[in-house]
């Protein structure tokens, strides 16, 4: 081999050698200059993200506002605490500065700070006061994190509707839970880094997502309303010693909801110290049977029909019917009674000769079409949808006793909705509490709108209907009601509880009621007052119907002058007229006359029938005694209406049936016969 090529292979080798260690420092700079110039940041960050703590940035909740835009849930900021144990100095000394502030033993934070984890959460939804305290101490391992905590400044307002959230800000009841989706926004992220003071907080220079802060929500409740609402159902709760209560007030034209209130309630704030019956929403969820609130129900159906007129008269058995085996009472003892007056002195006997008319698939298309056994359409968790048997599985007794509220089960809101549709004109409207939702740009994102679900009534039944509630308040068993100025009308219910284990109505027990509206010519509210077991009186006159007047007392000086009515013509006119000569009659018979044209009469002395009488003054003085012994005429009936017809009768020695309605056709007494004794009469009506 030629010495001269070995010595240049040599040399080539080195060359390549060189040559390789100048490529490999420059791709070694070339990565250099990528980490430490063009990269830099991004392996700053990935340092960074390394040794940082990924956490959680909370969404702001949607704030829920009153129709008048007054907040009733909303937000307050808290801080969560925690501790990074890699730069902890003495857990010992954290755990004791811990257990001074919140009360809690030291052992549980050390037992906290020694799982393992490099960090750990030691309080939520800690107050800036508390948080503060802990901060004035050299820890550098302790982190406090900025957050969200629901907060109700009124409290108790509401608490059932609104409901509350848990302790990580979710909805866990009421319109909270129902509206989680929409009120909780959406969560970001971020990484917490140190700085060289050991100081924690964020750097928008790392990979971060900021939170969505949640929809806010308008309800249609006014706070105004519900305060007085609240107050006075308390104070009636209180005073007639009932289980609880529960108040609806609704507009009756357009379905919303202007105050729903249960009592007891709770403190929203504090709601881990309520029990589970403090937070139900008995307004929806509770059914019972509604006693002679719902009397109007098939009253609007016998009109609707034309089965019955106002002043059509039925029988009522001086307060005592057997009817298929059982015994129909009265709370007082009445005759005849016209169709509005049965209304009005709430006779149940009155209702089941009434309704016998009524055929059972047509009272209860009725009683479906005014949405009975039906969710209202009102959207809140928790609805029931009453009970109401089909007409195929009716007893002989059903229909009778359903007319007066037995054997039928509702909730308030449903009640009150149905009466709303016979006052309003006879339109059932959907009941709803969430007006609007608005987006955090302050757009609206979603708006409710009146809905009509169907005409149940026509404008001239509810009109006739109207006119029988304003009579029971002014005549009728309703008369504590009452506010200055202001014609209102409304109905009275006393409900036996029924007992599902024994199937058998409790003694003792009643669910009292009252459901009004006003004022009377053009209704703005509709109002229900609902009393559980009220003590030692419990019927509906007596203790549902002053709360109602309470509240509506207060609910008009919010706008004084506005509702103020003038009376009617017919209410004042004068109703002394005609006064008939009631000498000789029995006093059963002249009571109920009386009451039937709303007369007022006093009386004197012993016995069973009229003496005399004295029409002089505001008031007919009835003189009482013994019967004398008395021949009378039959006078002739035969063209006349059952009403005039009544006044010609001698109740002393005639006892009366009544066949169909209209003018009377026929007589079983002839006119001119000779009465003496006790005598039965049947009058047949042109009308069967």
């Amino acid at each position: 081999m030629d010495p001269g090529s070995g010595k240049n292979i040599h040399f080539n080798r080195v060359y390549i050698i060189v040559f390789g260690l100048i490529v490999l420092w420059i791709l070694i700079e070339a990565r250099l200059f990528s980490i430490q110039i063009t990269n830099h940041d991004f392996y700053v960050n990935q340092s960074h993200i390394q040794s940082a703590k990924k956490i959680v940035l909370p969404a702001r909740r949607g704030t829920i506002f009153d129709r008048n835009g007054e907040q009733v849930a909303t937000n307050l900021i808290h801080y969560d605490l925690g501790v990074d144990l890699r730069r902890v100095k003495n857990k010992t000394g954290l755990a004791r500065k811990l257990s001074a502030i919140f009360k809690k033993p030291a052992d549980y934070y050390l037992r906290k700070m020694n799982r393992g984890s490099d960090y750990v959460n030691l309080e939520r939804n800690v107050e800036s006061s508390f948080a503060d305290q802990l901060f004035i101490t050299d820890e550098p391992g302790l982190v406090k994190i900025k957050g969200f905590r629901r907060f109700y400044p009124y409290k108790n307002y509401a608490s059932q509707l609104i409901g509350f959230t848990n302790v990580d800000d979710k909805g866990i009841a009421g319109l909270e839970l129902q509206y989680e989706e929409t009120l909780c926004g959406t969560q970001g992220w971020t990484f917490l880094l140190a700085d060289a003071k050991r100081r924690f907080g964020y750097d928008v220079d790392l990979p971060h997502v900021l939170p969505e802060p949640g929809h806010d929500m308008v309800l249609t409740l006014d706070k105004n309303f519900q305060t007085i609402v609240e107050d006075e159902l308390s104070n009636g709760v209180n005073k007639f010693k009932a289980n609880h209560g529960i108040a609806v007030l609704m507009d009756p034209h357009s379905g919303e909801i202007l105050a729903m209130a249960t009592t007891p309630g709770f403190d929203l704030n504090k709601s881990g110290q309520s029990s589970q019956e403090e937070r139900r929403n008995r307004a929806i969820s509770d059914i019972f049977e509604p006693g002679s609130t719902f009397k109007v129900f098939p009253a609007a159906a016998l009109l609707q029909e034309n089965i019955k007129k106002p002043d059509d008269i039925v029988f009522c058995y001086n307060g005592s019917y057997k009817f298929h085996g059982h015994v129909i009472n009265d709370s007082k003892k009445h005759a005849w009674l016209p169709f509005h007056k049965v209304i009005e002195y709430s006779s149940n006997i009155g209702m089941v000769k009434l309704t016998e008319d009524l055929p059972s698939r047509t009272f209860y298309r009725y009683l479906k079409n005014f949405g009975f056994d039906s969710k209202t359409g009102i959207n809140l968790i928790g609805e029931e949808t009453g009970l109401l048997a089909k007409p195929e599985t009716f007893s002989g007794l059903s229909k009778g006793v359903i007319s007066f509220g037995q054997e039928v089960g509702v909730t308030a809101v449903q009640i009150l909705s149905a009466f709303s549709a016979v006052i309003n004109g006879g339109q059932l409207m959907r009941p709803y509490v969430v007006k609007s939702i608005i987006g955090a740009d302050g757009t609206v994102v979603e708006e409710t709108e009146p809905q009509l679900i169907r005409r149940v009534i026509s404008e001239e039944v509810s009109a006739t209907l109207r006119t029988f509630l304003l009579n029971a308040v002014v005549h009728g068993t309703g008369q504590k009601v009452e506010v200055q100025d202001v014609l209102m009308g409304g109905k009275t219910g006393t409900a036996q509880k029924y007992n599902m284990e024994t199937r058998r109505y409790k003694r003792n027990a009643y669910f009292s009621s009252f459901i009004g509206f006003a004022p009377y010519e053009s209704p703005k509210y509709v109002l229900g007052i609902f009393l559980d077991e009220p003590k030692p009186r419990y019927y509906g006159g007596d203790v549902a119907a002053p709360i109602f007047s309470s509240i509506m007392k207060r609910l008009m000086k919010l706008a004084p002058g506005e509702n103020t009515l003038r009376v009617p013509e017919n209410m004042i006119a004068d109703k002394r007229k005609n006064i008939p000569d009631f000498q000789g009659f029995e006093l059963a018979a002249v009571e109920e006359f009386c009451q039937m044209n709303d007369l007022a009469f006093e009386v004197a002395g012993k016995g069973t029938h009229v003496r005399s009488q004295s029409n002089e003054t505001d008031e007919i003085k009835l003189v009482l005694g013994d019967p004398e012994p008395v021949e009378s005429k039959m006078p002739n009936l035969r063209g006349k209406t059952v009403r005039e017809a009544l006044k010609l009768i001698n109740f002393k020695n005639i006892r009366v049936q009544i066949s169909g309605r209209g003018v009377i056709i026929k007589q079983s007494l002839p006119p001119g016969s000779t009465i003496t004794g006790r005598n039965n009469l049947l009058l047949t009506c042109s009308e069967s």
